[in-house]
């Protein structure tokens, strides 16, 4: 409890967590995940490679006793701990990790009281905590003004006036086909042996 993992366990076996769990490792396993160039399969297991270290290409892979557990492990990690109930739920994707970048680094920045991109290692959990504990902020009013779009609400004028003076930030599309491809991907992999 209130430790930051840099290692994961399956089964009888631990695992080094690529750069002790360094966001950056993590947004390039993210990078990997969204790459439109590559299939589900080589999406996750490029973001696999990055994610284990000691995992440096496809063959290594065949070190994991079950691939799927560590597949699962490697989301629990990206999910702070927290275990994925039951199965995952298709949602809008309302953040794009390399498009929002500084949209995201402007407001953490913010919440950590200084320039993230300088500290040489800040674990994923703890970019996380400073990523949620954003407030009002330009990132959280698009996030906003993203999430009334994905799902259909009415604009208040003022979001309608925003949208249209800066569209680079609403360009984004908040479910593809290959979303809900890889989700059932990831379904079947989390519901495998349940």
């Amino acid at each position: 409890m209130y430790e930051i993992p840099t290692y994961i366990q399956l089964g009888e076996q631990s695992y080094a967590i690529r750069e002790q769990g360094d966001y950056r490792m993590v947004l390039d396993c993210f990078k990997a995940l969204n790459d439109d160039e590559l299939s589900i399969r080589e999406r996750i297991y490029s973001s696999l490679i990055i994610f284990y270290d000691g995992m440096e290409d496809v063959e290594d892979l065949d070190k994991f006793e079950d691939i799927n557990e560590a597949i699962k492990a490697m989301y629990v990690f990206f999910n702070c701990g927290a275990e994925i109930i039951e199965e995952v739920k298709q949602t809008p994707r309302l953040i794009d990790w390399e498009h929002d970048e500084q949209l995201i680094c402007s407001a953490i920045n913010k919440v950590a009281g200084q320039e993230i991109r300088s500290i040489p290692y800040i674990h994923w959990w703890t970019f996380m905590g400073w990523y949620l504990a954003i407030g009002e902020s330009p990132l959280s009013h698009i996030v906003g003004i993203r999430h009334k779009l994905a799902t259909n609400q009415k604009l208040e004028k003022h979001e309608k006036k925003f949208q249209q003076e800066n569209p680079q930030y609403f360009t984004m599309e908040f479910m593809t086909e290959e979303d809900r491809e890889y989700e059932d991907f990831l379904k079947n992999v989390w519901n495998k042996g349940d």
